[in-house]
């Protein structure tokens, strides 16, 4: 509903594409993802030798990733010295 909202608000022209690119993803629910991976994400960030800023906000994406056995997309540092992949999209790039 988000995406819809905001993507008709700054380009709906782009709504078209908007369909197409929700076709691809797969939404999970929250619930999908276990309380204990949501907590030990937490723990993770804010250990990180990153940014060590404490910063736990983006605890439930490194859950997710976990729950999925997947990569991270961002530009976020924080999830460097968590053990897990991260890409940036510079280096994503470079890797493809």
């Amino acid at each position: 509903d988000e995406a819809y909202r905001v993507i008709g608000h700054v380009r709906p022209s782009d709504l078209a594409v908007l369909e197409s690119l929700l076709e691809l993803v797969t939404i999970i629910a929250r619930e999908d993802v276990a309380d204990e991976d949501r907590t030990a994400a937490a723990t993770a960030l804010s250990n990180g030798p990153a940014s060590r800023n404490g910063s736990v906000t983006d605890a439930h994406l490194l859950a997710l990733a976990w729950t999925l056995d997947a990569d991270l997309w961002s530009h976020d540092r924080d999830f460097a010295g968590t053990g897990w992949p991260s890409w940036s999209t510079a280096n994503l790039l470079s890797a493809v």
